[in-house]
C-alpha cells in the first residue's frame, strides 16, 4: 500500500491533494509490522530546521500479518530538505491512543527520485482482539490488553463480576454488575451502609436495614424486644410490640396511655387532669350505698356510686335520709345519736319462772313480739299478748337447756346438758316436745350452743356445738334416725354458734383445747369442715357469744371482757376490752354478745350489766338486780335479756316515723 505525505499542503494524495512540482523528490517510509493485524501508525514528518514545520498521517494497518505499508513523504518548498520522521503505533485503530516511545529517523529529501525510510513495529495481539498484550517485551510495543489469550478481556470490553478484569482497569471494581453489600459493624448478620462490590467484603453481610450497628441485638426481622422508646427492629416505629402510645385503663380504669414502665413491658399511664374517686357499694344490703370499694375512675365493682348515700354498711338501720329512731345509733347519718327522742327504760320482768330459776337463754321471733325462754329444767314460751307467758312441764320439755334458737314459724329448737336436744312449735296436738338424745361416752356431749337456718318451704336446719367440740346437724322432719347427724369435730370446747342464711356463713366460738385460747371455726359450704381462725387472743379464755352480722362484720365475745371483730378481709381484730365497773375489782366476763351495727353492739357481763359498745367506748346501759346470760332481739329498738332469778329485760323504742 502507497500512501502520500504532503509535508505542509495536505496529508495524502488519498486526500485529494495534487503532487507539486517543487516536491519532486521524496521519502518512500516503508512501515513493517508483525505480532498483531489491527492497529494503526502515525506517520510525522518535521522539519528539522524549524520544528514549527510538521505534518502527520494516520496510517490503518490493512489487516494481514507480518506486513508492511509504505508511505511518500513530499517537503514543501519552504521546508528544509532534512526531515525526522517518526512512528507511533494505536492499537485497534486510529482513534485510540498511541502507545510506547516513538521510533524517530532523520533523511534528506532528494531532489529527484525517492529515498527509502524503513521502520518495523512490532506488537502482540494475539486473541485478535485489536489490543496489543500489556506484557512488556524488548522492541515489543506494550499494549492495553491484560490477557492477550482472551478475545474477551480487552480495555474495550464491559466489565462484570465474572472473576476477571475484562476491561484490564481496576479489576472487577468497575463492573456494571456488582452486588449489593452492607457494612456490618456489630455483626449481627444485618448490615447498614451500602457497599457495592462482586463479593462479600470483609466485615459486610447481604442484609440491610440495621438502624444501629453499635447494639448487635439491634437488627431487622425480629421482634420489638425492649420498651425503650427506640426502634430495636428497624421498621421505622418505636415500641410497636410494647402498645406505646395506645389507649389504656390504668389499674383504677382511669383512662390513659400505655408508656414503657420497663425494659420488658409497658403500662397504662393515666392522662393528665384524669383523677380517681372512691366508689360506694351496699354492704349491708339496706339498699343504700356507703361501703368503700376502693377507688376508681369507674366504680372497681357492678353497682358503685361515686357518693355515699350510707355512713354505716354494718348496719341496715342507718343511712342517709332514714328517720332518726331512739336506739343509740345515728340512723339518720346526720352525725348525732338520738337527737329528738329519749331512750325509753328497760323493763324488768323478774322471777317469769320462779324467783329461783335461771335463764340461759332466750330466743325471740315474730318481730321480737313472741319468744321462747329455757334453762335448767325449763321451756316456756313468751308473747307480749295476753295470756304472755306459758310454760311447758311435760317430762320431754324438761333438761338442763343451755341454748335456744326459734325459727319464724314458732319452732323452737333448745340444746343441753347430757346430749339433749328437743323442738316443738308452740302450737302442736300436746303438751309434749320431742326430745332425742345423742350417744354419749367418757367424753360426753353437753350441747352449749344452738342456731338455725330456717326455711319457710321445709322448715329450718339446725347446727348444735358441744363442750367436745362435737358439731351436729338436725334438719326436718326431726324425727328420722337420718335427721340429726354429727358432722364434724374439732379440737375445741364450743360454747356458742352464730351464722345467717348459709351454711358457710355459721361461725362456732369456744376454747381450743391445745393451748386453751379463744378460738372461732368456720364452716365450709356443707359444714363437713369447719376450719379454725385465731381471734389473736393473748391468754387462757373462752369465747361465750357469737353474733354474725351480716357477710362483712361479726363478733365473738367472752371471758375477761374480750370482743373481737370480724370484718371481710381483713380477719379477726380485738376491740376495746371492757371496763372495770364502777365499784368492781375485776373486768367481767361476757356471756353474750348482740350487734345491730359495729357502732351498736350490746354485751350481757358477769358484772349484771348490758354493757353498749358506740364504735369506740363501752358504756353501762342497764344494770340488773342478778346476773342476764343471754341476748336476742330482731332489731335495735327492740331485743331482750334473759338470766338468773328467771328475769327478762326488755328494751323496746317506738318505731320511728319515717321523713
Amino acid at each position: 500500500m502507497r500512501l502520500i505525505l504532503m509535508a505542509v499542503l495536505c496529508a495524502s494524495v488519498l486526500a485529494g491533494c495534487k503532487k507539486d512540482d517543487s516536491k519532486a523528490g521524496a521519502l518512500n517510509v516503508t512501515l513493517a509490522y508483525s505480532g498483531f493485524a489491527r492497529g494503526c501508525v502515525t506517520v510525522t514528518a518535521t522539519d528539522v530546521d524549524n520544528a514549527a514545520n510538521t505534518n502527520s498521517l494516520n496510517v490503518a494497518i490493512p489487516g494481514n500479518t507480518p506486513g508492511s505499508v509504505s508511505v511518500a513523504v513530499y517537503r514543501k518548498k519552504d521546508w528544509g530538505r532534512v526531515l525526522s520522521v517518526t512512528t507511533q503505533l494505536h492499537e485497534v485503530d486510529c482513534s485510540t491512543p498511541a502507545l510506547g516511545d516513538p521510533q524517530e529517523k532523520k533523511a534528506q529529501v532528494p531532489v529527484e527520485g525517492t529515498l527509502d525510510v524503513a521502520f518495523l513495529v512490532r506488537a502482540n495481539d494475539a486473541d485478535g482482539d485489536g489490543y496489543f498484550s500489556s506484557d512488556d517485551a524488548e522492541g515489543v510495543v506494550s499494549g492495553t490488553d491484560c490477557e492477550d489469550g482472551d478475545i474477551a478481556v480487552n480495555p474495550s470490553a464491559t466489565e462484570v463480576c465474572n472473576g476477571k478484569d475484562d476491561n484490564c482497569t481496576l479489576g472487577e471494581s468497575d463492573a456494571i454488575d456488582k452486588l449489593t453489600w452492607y457494612t456490618d459493624v456489630d455483626g449481627d448478620g444485618y448490615g447498614s451502609t451500602e457497599v457495592k462490590a462482586c463479593s462479600r467484603p470483609a466485615g459486610a453481610s447481604d442484609r440491610g436495614g440495621d438502624c444501629n450497628e453499635d447494639d448487635v441485638q439491634v437488627r431487622p426481622d425480629r421482634a420489638e424486644f425492649r420498651c425503650d422508646g427506640k426502634d430495636d427492629n428497624c421498621n421505622g416505629m418505636d415500641d410497636e410490640d410494647f402498645g406505646v402510645g395506645n389507649e389504656c385503663k390504668d389499674e383504677l380504669k382511669c383512662d390513659g396511655k400505655l408508656a414503657c414502665a420497663n425494659l420488658s413491658q409497658s403500662a397504662c399511664k393515666r392522662l393528665d387532669g384524669v383523677n380517681p374517686v372512691v366508689w360506694f357499694v351496699d354492704g349491708d344490703g339496706d339498699g343504700f350505698k356507703g361501703q368503700d370499694a376502693g377507688l376508681g375512675c369507674e366504680s372497681p365493682v357492678d353497682g358503685g356510686v361515686p357518693q355515699s348515700e350510707d355512713c354505716d354498711e354494718s348496719s341496715t338501720y342507718v343511712r342517709n335520709g332514714l328517720a332518726e329512731a331512739c336506739d343509740r345509733l345515728d340512723n339518720n347519718c346526720v352525725g348525732g345519736v338520738d337527737e329528738g327522742c329519749t331512750l325509753p327504760d328497760w323493763v324488768t320482768d323478774a322471777g317469769v319462772l320462779g324467783p329461783t330459776d335461771t335463764l340461759k337463754a332466750i330466743a325471740l321471733y315474730d318481730q321480737g313480739q313472741k319468744g321462747w325462754i329455757a334453762g335448767p329444767n325449763k321451756l316456756a314460751h313468751l308473747d307480749s299478748a295476753s295470756p304472755g307467758l306459758k310454760e311447758f312441764t311435760d317430762g320431754s320439755c324438761r333438761k338442763s337447756w343451755n341454748a335456744a334458737w326459734v325459727a319464724q314459724d314458732s319452732r323452737v329448737f333448745v340444746v343441753g346438758e347430757d346430749g339433749w336436744l328437743s323442738t316443738r312449735k308452740l302450737v302442736e296436738a300436746n303438751e309434749k316436745c320431742f326430745t332425742p338424745q345423742v350417744s354419749t361416752d367418757k367424753n360426753e356431749t353437753d350441747f352449749n350452743g344452738v342456731f338455725g337456718i330456717d326455711d319457710a318451704a321445709v322448715g329450718a336446719t339446725v347446727f348444735a356445738v358441744a363442750s367436745n367440740g362435737k358439731i351436729y346437724r338436725w334438719a326436718p322432719p326431726y324425727n328420722n334416725p337420718g335427721d340429726l347427724v354429727e358432722i364434724a369435730q374439732v379440737p375445741a370446747n364450743l360454747r356458742a354458734i352464730g351464722g345467717l342464711k348459709s351454711v358457710d356463713s355459721l361461725l362456732a366460738v369456744g376454747n381450743a383445747n391445745g393451748d386453751l385460747k379463744a378460738q372461732a371455726y368456720r364452716a365450709n359450704s356443707t359444714g363437713a369442715t369447719w376450719t379454725a381462725e385465731s381471734l389473736g387472743a393473748s391468754a387462757t379464755s373462752f369465747m361465750r357469744g357469737v353474733h354474725v352480722l351480716n357477710a362483712h362484720y361479726a363478733y365473738a365475745a367472752g371471758d375477761n371482757g374480750r370482743v373481737y371483730e370480724w370484718t371481710s378481709g381483713a380477719g379477726w381484730n380485738a376491740l376495746p376490752q371492757l371496763p372495770i365497773p364502777n365499784g368492781g375489782t375485776a373486768v367481767p366476763d361476757i356471756l353474750d354478745v348482740l350487734a345491730f351495727s359495729k357502732n351498736g353492739i350490746y354485751a350481757v357481763t358477769t358484772a349484771n350489766t348490758i354493757a353498749f359498745f358506740n364504735g369506740s367506748a363501752w358504756s353501762t346501759e342497764h344494770t340488773a338486780a342478778q346476773t342476764l346470760r343471754s341476748l336476742d332481739g330482731p332489731r335495735p329498738t327492740r331485743f331482750a335479756a334473759a338470766g338468773d332469778g328467771s328475769t327478762v329485760v326488755n328494751f323496746t323504742a317506738p318505731e320511728p316515723t319515717p321523713p
